[in-house]
């Protein structure tokens, strides 16, 4: 059984502390990015094999995509399905179990290699996170003597736009969007979660509407399809007034209000 989210266990814990002197609308935000977080790390404790998506989802994903036009993600797919999910200076954290628990971030060099105990090697050209685990425990047994191995591949991306904390964040693939957007934070009091996208390389990778049902369904980073460098851009509400305008008009209050006084 998967151990609830690290993320997921410092939002909760800390949430009531940051509710206190916040706006009605940016604790309906948090309450609701909690509530669907946990919603999330109850299904992800049931069913751990789904959080990453396997080689025969992703093929399907790959086949509608194309049947609905959407070539862009159908590339991007087709190319995930070919080249793996590792980038060079992506990270993992390996963890083996003997007598003691022991340890270590391994990371992605060049040739997408990574160096394991032993002294051995494993290209991760072509593999998949969903099949990180298998390659990597078969070859640490070769040369380590151990009861269990823990495999979790980490995910670079940016989580932009309207949170309280912006940033690029260094995490599990097998979280759910919404730990990501509470770990930068949380959204703003102006954010509108249902504006967020996606963005590759400066393009619109996934539109508001399938961040918005990906959000509702509880998806993980990796079943998203989200790779290192993708900014989750968290939506700003709708002004009616431009902030700038506001501002104006203050200044012209004011004004009026020193002429009345002076006339007095």
């Amino acid at each position: 059984m998967m151990p609830t989210s690290p993320a997921f266990s410092s939002v909760t814990a800390g949430r009531h502390r940051r509710f206190e002197g916040c706006d009605t609308r940016r604790v309906a935000l948090l309450s609701a990015c909690v509530a669907i977080a946990a919603s999330a790390s109850n299904l992800a404790s049931q069913t751990p094999a789904g959080l990453l998506t396997s080689r025969d989802e992703l093929s399907v994903a790959a086949t509608q995509a194309e049947r609905t036009g959407n070539s862009l993600q159908a590339a991007a797919i087709r190319q995930r399905l070919r080249d793996g999910d590792f980038q060079v200076g992506d990270r993992i954290v390996l963890t083996i179990f003997s007598d003691a628990a022991h340890t270590d971030t391994l990371v992605v060099r060049a040739g997408r290699v990574i160096d394991l105990p032993g002294k051995a090697e494993l290209s991760l050209s072509g593999v998949l996170r969903s099949e990180l685990k298998d390659r990597v425990t078969t070859e640490v047994l070769k040369y380590v003597k151990t009861q269990q191995v823990e495999v979790t591949p980490l995910t670079r991306i940016g989580v932009l736009g309207e949170v309280a904390r912006p940033g690029y964040f260094a995490l599990r693939s097998d979280v759910p969007i919404t730990d990501a957007i509470m770990l930068a934070g949380g959204p703003t009091a102006t954010a509108d979660l249902d504006k967020s996208v996606v963005k590759r390389a400066s393009r619109e990778y996934r539109s508001s509407d399938e961040t918005r049902q990906a959000v509702a369904k509880g998806l993980t980073l990796d079943q998203f399809g989200l790779t290192a460098g993708d900014e989750l851009i968290v939506g700003r509400q709708r002004q009616l007034i431009n902030p700038a305008t506001t501002a104006l008009l203050g200044v012209f209050a004011t004004l009026a209000t020193i002429l009345l006084t002076a006339r007095h």
